[in-house]
């Protein structure tokens, strides 16, 4: 804020060069938000997440393997959802702390994502398909259509993640030029560090730790909420 001193002694305040360039790069923030690329991508990773879960629904009437066991689909897929929620609230909320919000979600989602994928392909070399073993009919019997079925949706899932990686790694090099615009005018960009060193070890947590599927998404979820004060 500026001090200027009139003739008759009066003290006036206005702005200060910081303050109306601050103004205008959140009006171009806004301006930049508003085109419609946050609820583009959000909505693009709520249906990829939706369909990562419901084309893994299959896989639970075949043998328990290292995706099951784990619970890949399911939480790749809830993460893909929470990362395009946030795109969507980032559109109606435009703020440079959305913005980091959004950046830290994203940028977790493509580390998950990037497991998953590591993981699909280590399950379909560990249980391959099996080959047709004819029976006295000369059909083949029922594991050989059962594997190839399982490893044709794995193969399938592992295509969509790949899409989710492309569109999370996108949509983040987006954020990370937007928020780093900002960087000179507003400190409140210091924020995003230690939340992505809190996700990265929430993930790592969540991920390789002995307890059941359902605590690990239980205490993931609830963490997730108090890392970004909801």
């Amino acid at each position: 804020m500026a001090l200027t001193v009139s003739t008759d002694l009066s003290v006036n305040t206005g702005p200060t060069y910081v303050d109306e360039k601050l103004e205008d790069k959140q009006k171009a923030l806004r301006e930049s938000i508003e085109k419609g690329e946050p609820k583009i991508f959000g909505v693009s990773q709520i249906v990829i997440g939706l369909l990562i879960i419901s084309y893994a629904i299959p896989l639970l009437f075949g043998d328990a393997t290292v995706i099951l066991n784990s619970g890949v689909p399911w939480w790749s897929g809830i993460m893909s959802v929470i990362s395009g929620a946030a795109a969507i609230t980032l559109e109606k909320k435009p703020t440079l702390k959305t913005v980091s919000v959004c950046l830290a979600i994203s940028g977790a989602a493509i580390v998950i994502s990037v497991i998953a994928l590591i993981l699909y392909y280590v399950d379909m070399a560990v249980n391959p398909a099996t080959e047709c073993r004819k029976g006295p009919d000369g059909l083949c019997d029922y594991r050989y259509f059962a594997t190839h079925f399982n490893t044709g949706v794995k193969a399938t899932i592992s295509v969509v993640g790949l899409v989710q990686t492309g569109l999370s790694t996108a949509f983040t090099v987006i954020l990370y030029n937007q928020r780093k615009s900002f960087t000179g005018y507003v400190q409140e960009g210091h924020w995003f560090k230690p939340q992505l060193g809190q996700l990265a070890f929430l993930c790592g947590v969540c991920i390789f730790s002995p307890c059941s599927y359902r605590e690990r998404m239980t205490f993931g979820l609830i963490s997730m909420c108090k890392i970004f004060g909801f």
